[in-house]
Parts: structure tokens; C-alpha cells; sequence
């Protein structure tokens, strides 16, 4: 990083991961917070007076008509991203971030990626959510060659409780991992995991756990294992190269060189510095990718590709598991996360998601 100060903002401050960005932002030596914005208004001042914020408002357009961030992390209700990233597109900000999944529309996330190519803003979704210990590093060994080129890949676990809403992670992640779009699907699904369908939703817009198989553009497939009860998974993307095998995995990531008996499992030093906090990481890839101009790691894009693989995987399955092949030619497809994601715990309810009430901001 630069000696460069980042005037950083962030909206949904004071919900339950937004008081975690607040605190990595305040505590970062390269971060001045200009803003907090919640309609929260006790828990959002709370978090303003802890962390000497002078500045908070009810809604993002006041707190643009005073200030243009460098950066504005959106942690709010999925059907709030799209108003909140493309605002801060049209006022200038120049990295804007929101949390996954990244909408419940197709045609929503693709108006997102194109206002924010037009402003010229980066676009970063669900930075939080390479959600392994070591997960970048590790990619960057995979995409530096110690494998061969990929022969392979797999989401062992399968997409349990909601393909998109936390499916999409796993989706996302095995993109960023291999290089390489998914080109058709082949989906299954299982019975909704109760409280998490709206009733009446269409059983084709449904947020359902899901499995099959997934033919990517490098010419390999990716097996998705069909999720199993109360299964403890520890690997939440893995690949198989030419030269060994990478499973991003809990506690840490297990490499592997050679085939056959010849594999060998290989420790490189990556694993032996401190793994930071995770939004400490999440935030400094926003604050690399304002300082380079490249496109931030975990992008729009990722989680836009990542929403159209979920919604091919539920209509494969609603068709008799047909193939289909991806891009879609209609963009008006839809897929309705959990209300909790989709509303915000302070207008679904809270205990909606299994929380007995709002979060606390002391952490």
C-alpha cells in the first residue's frame, strides 16, 4: 500500500457484517471513514461515537450531495445493492463494493456492471467471501503453474441451503480460481431448507440447495457433489492440474504436487505468515485495486457469472435436468434469496435468520 489516506465510506454501517467493515476501515492507518450511513439511527451514532466518525446519514444520495468517497463499501439487503452501487457509480466513486449475493436479477447485475464500466468505478462484490484461510495466495500458486493446466474441478460439499444466496461463493471462487467461465449446466435440486423459500415464490426462482455438473470454457468439467445432511465439509473448492492437485480448504489450504504415487503434498512459505483478519484483507483489496486501476479481486463480474450459473442450475433441474447452455439470451431471470438477504434483518425480522435481535456494535 501506498502512504496515500482513503476517504472511505460505508452504507449499512451498522447491520452485521457492515459493523466489522466499519471496524477494519478505523483501525487501518491508510483509512479516514467520512461517512457512516443506516437508517439504524441508535446503532449507526453508537458506531460513530466508538470509532470518532463525525459524519453520518440516513440515506446514501445526502451523504454524495456533501462528500465523493475514493471508496464505499454497500454492505446492505440484496435489493438495495443495485440503487446503492449504481449511485455511487454516477457521483464518481471510484471503488464501490457490495456484499453477495450480488442480486436476485440478472438484468440487475448486468446494469451494474455496465454503469460502473461507464463511470469508470471498480466494481467489487462479496469481498468477504473468499472465505478460506489462505484462498488468494493460494489461487496465485495454482495460476503461477505448480499444477500444469487444469485438468478438473469440484465443490465437494455441493451447494447446501441456498445455490445463490451462499452458493454463490463457492461458484464465484471456482472462476476466480480456474480462469474460466461456465459455458452450460447440468442442475439438481433438493427439497427448500424451511424459512429460507418465500411462500408463493416460483419453484424456478426458487433459492434451493442444488448439485450437478458444470462444463467450463477451458474444456473441463467441474462436479458439484450433492450436498449431504449435517455433512462437516472441510474443502470448499478444489482442482486437479496436469502436475498435482489444490483443495481450498479449513484450516488451511492442502497443495499437492505430482500424480500417482508420486503426489506429494508441499507446504509453500505463504503458509507459514500470519493470515489477517479477513476484513482487513477484504478492504485492502479495495484499496489495491484504487491504487492500480485493476479490476478488484472478487468482482462484479465474478458474482454476476456466479448468479447466472445458480439460476441455470435451478431451471436445469425444474426441466429434467437438461443442459443449458450459458450465457442467457433472456436477462430478465430471476432467483429470490433467503428474505433476511434480500430485506434486512431490520424489515424481515431478525429472527427471521435465527438472531434474537439487531447485532451488537461493541466487537
Amino acid at each position: 500500500m501506498t502512504n496515500k489516506k482513503y476517504r472511505v465510506a460505508i452504507v449499512g454501517a451498522a447491520g452485521t457484517w457492515g459493523r466489522y467493515y466499519t471496524r477494519a476501515y478505523a483501525k487501518h492507518p491508510d483509512c479516514e471513514i467520512i461517512g457512516l450511513v443506516d437508517r439504524a439511527e441508535q446503532r449507526r451514532d453508537q458506531l460513530a461515537e466508538q470509532y470518532g466518525v463525525e459524519k453520518v446519514y440516513d440515506d446514501l444520495q445526502d451523504m454524495l450531495a456533501v462528500e465523493v468517497p475514493d471508496i464505499v463499501s454497500a454492505i446492505v439487503p440484496v435489493s438495495q445493492n443495485y440503487p446503492c452501487v449504481t449511485a455511487c457509480a454516477e457521483a464518481g466513486v471510484r471503488v464501490v463494493s457490495c456484499e453477495k449475493p450480488i442480486s436476485h436479477a440478472l438484468h440487475e447485475a448486468d446494469e451494474m456492471i455496465r454503469i460502473c464500466r461507464e463511470h469508470g468505478t471498480l466494481f467489487a462484490c462479496a469481498q468477504a467471501g473468499l472465505s478460506t484461510p489462505y484462498s488468494p495466495e493460494a489461487i496465485a500458486w495454482v495460476q503461477q503453474g505448480h499444477i500444469g493446466s487444469l485438468t478438473a474441478a469440484a465443490i465437494p460439499g455441493g451447494l447446501p441451503t441456498e445455490v445463490s444466496g451462499g452458493g454463490c461463493v463457492q461458484i464465484a471462487t471456482l472462476r476466480i480460481l480456474t480462469g474460466m467461465d461456465v459455458e452450460w449446466v447440468e442442475g439438481y435440486t433438493l427439497p427448500e431448507t424451511a424459512g429460507y423459500v418465500a411462500e408463493g415464490t416460483p419453484v424456478e426462482e426458487a433459492d434451493v440447495p442444488a448439485y450437478g455438473r458444470l462444463g467450463l470454457s477451458g474444456g473441463i468439467v467441474c462436479e458439484i457433489v450433492k450436498p449431504e445432511p449435517d455433512a462437516r465439509v472441510l474443502t470448499f473448492v478444489a482442482a486437479e492440474g496436469e502436475h498435482g492437485q489444490v483443495f481450498l480448504a479449513h484450516p488451511l489450504p492442502v497443495l499437492i504436487q505430482g500424480k500417482g504415487a508420486a503426489a506429494t503434498p508441499v507446504h509453500p512459505d505463504f503458509l507459514d505468515e500470519p493470515n489477517p483478519d479477513t476484513f482487513t484483507l477484504t478492504i485492502e483489496r479495495l484499496m489495491r485495486a484504487h491504487e492500480t486501476g485493476a479490476k478488484p479481486d472478487s468482482s462484479g463480474e465474478d458474482y454476476r457469472h456466479a448468479l447466472e450459473v445458480a439460476i441455470a442450475l435451478v431451471r436445469s433441474a425444474c426441466n429434467g435436468h437438461e443442459r443449458i447452455a450459458l450465457p442467457f439470451t433472456d436477462r430478465s431471470l430471476k432467483l429470490y434469496p433467503h428474505s433476511y438477504r434480500f430485506k434486512g434483518g431490520d424489515v424481515a425480522g431478525w429472527r427471521s435468520i435465527g438472531y434474537d435481535g439487531p447485532p451488537s456494535m461493541d466487537l
